[in-house]
C-alpha cells in the first residue's frame, strides 16, 4: 500500500511553539540542539514525511520536531530493550497502565534493587523498570556498575526519589502519549539493520521517501561508562561507510575527538557549544560537539545558549514587540 494512505491527513504544520520534554533524563540530552536541527530543516527547505532517530535515547529532538509540527511523522530505532520498551508503551493503549505505575510506585532502594538484579520479560514491566532505573540511578545511566541516586548507603543530600516527581512524569508521558498516531515506528533492532529495513520498506513503497535521519551515536569519550550497548572504534567506522553512501537526508552529532573529526573529514562539519546541566547540581558547564551532515547549509551561530541577561534581552524585545 502507498505511504500517503498511512499519516493522518490533518498536517501540524503552523502550530505555536510549545515544549516537549522527553521522560527520560539521558547524560549530554539532545534536547538543547533540537531548535539547531529545526533551523538547519528551515535553511535546507526541507520538511520531511519522516524523522528517523536511529539512536533514539530520550528521542527528545523526534519529540519536539513532532510537536512543532515541522516533519509528519516519526520513527525510534534504539537498540536497548529497555528503552524501545519505554516507547513502545508510552505510544501504545499501555500508557495509562504505565502512568498508574509511576503515580503509586515505591521510589525506594529495594525497588531500585529489584529492577537492577532481572530485567523483566513482560514489555509493560520492562517500560516501568527502563523509566524507574533511568530516573532512580546516576545521571540517568543504566549501565550495570552505575548505582543508585545516593549510593547504596543513602546519606547523600540527594535521596533516591530526588529525580522522580510522579506529576511532572505523567505529564510529560501524557504529553508523548498524545502524538502517536504520528509514530509509524518503534522498532528494538541495531542501527544498521533498522536502516536497511527502512530502505526495503520505501522501495515497497511502505514508507515515504522523503526521510531525514538524525543520528545521535555513542559518543568516543568514556562509552563504557555511559552506555549498555557502546562503540568501539570499528562501529564508529561502519557508522560512516553507511552514512557516506546514503541518500536520504541527515544529520549527526557526536563530542570533539580527533578520530571523528579525521573519520568526517570529507563532509559538512560545524562545531556547537552546548550548555548542560552538571550531574552534581552544582550548576551548568558548556561543552563543545560536533555536527557533520550532508546538507549544504548549516546555522551560523554556534554558541546554542544564552546568559541569563541574554535570556532577560530576549524577554524584552519579545514583550516590546508584543505590545505593538
Amino acid at each position: 500500500m502507498p505511504f500517503d494512505s498511512e499519516l493522518p491527513t490533518n498536517k501540524v504544520l503552523s502550530r505555536k511553539s510549545v515544549s516537549i520534554l522527553s521522560p527520560l533524563r539521558y547524560p549530554g540530552s539532545k534536547r538543547r540542539l533540537a531548535s539547531y536541527i529545526m533551523q538547519t530543516l528551515q535553511l535546507n527547505h526541507l520538511q520531511p514525511r519522516l524523522f528517523v532517530e536511529p539512536f533514539a535515547g530520550g528521542a527528545s529532538v523526534a519529540l519536539q520536531l513532532l510537536q512543532e509540527g515541522l516533519v509528519e511523522g516519526i520513527g525510534l530505532i534504539e537498540r536497548d530493550p529497555l528503552v524501545a520498551a519505554f516507547w513502545k508503551v508510552v505510544f501504545s493503549k499501555d500508557a495509562q497502565w504505565l502512568i498508574d505505575q509511576v503515580a503509586t510506585i515505591p521510589v525506594t532502594l529495594e525497588q531500585w534493587k529489584i529492577y537492577k538484579k532481572t530485567i523483566p520479560t513482560d514489555l509493560k514491566e520492562r517500560a516501568l523498570a527502563c523509566l524507574f532505573l533511568n530516573r532512580t540511578s546516576f545521571s540517568g545511566i543504566m549501565t550495570p556498575k552505575v548505582g543508585p541516586i545516593g549510593g547504596k548507603s543513602q546519606l547523600s543530600a540527594y535521596p533516591i526519589d530526588c529525580r522522580f516527581p510522579r506529576q511532572t512524569l505523567i505529564k510529560r508521558i501524557l504529553q508523548a502519549q498524545s502524538l502517536r498516531d504520528r509514530v509509524l515506528f518503534v522498532w528494538n533492532i541495531h542501527w544498521k539493520k533498522g536502516l536497511q529495513l527502512i530502505t526495503s520498506m520505501q522501495s515497497r513503497e511502505s514508507l515515504p521517501r522523503d526521510i531525514f535521519y538524525y543520528l545521535d551515536p555513542p559518543f568516543i569519550n568514556k562509552a563504557d561508562q555511559l552506555y549498555t550497548y557502546w562503540f568501539r572504534r570499528q562501529d564508529h567506522q561502519d557508522l560512516c561507510n553507511y552514512t557516506s553512501q546514503m541518500k536520504d537526508k541527515w544529520l549527526l552529532s557526536y563530542d570533539v575527538d580527533s578520530y571523528v573529526l579525521e573519520l568526517y573529514e570529507h563532509h559538512h562539519q560545524s562545531c556547537v557549544e552546548l550548555l548542560y546541566s552538571t550531574s552534581s547540581g552544582a550548576g551548568s558547564k558548556s561543552v563543545r560537539e560536533i555536527i557533520i551532515t550532508n546538507l549544504p547549509y548549516l546555522p551560523s551561530a554556534t554558541r546554542l545558549w544564552q546568559t541569563s541577561h541574554e535570556r532577560k534581552i530576549a524577554r524584552e524585545i519579545i514583550r516590546t514587540k508584543n505590545h505593538h
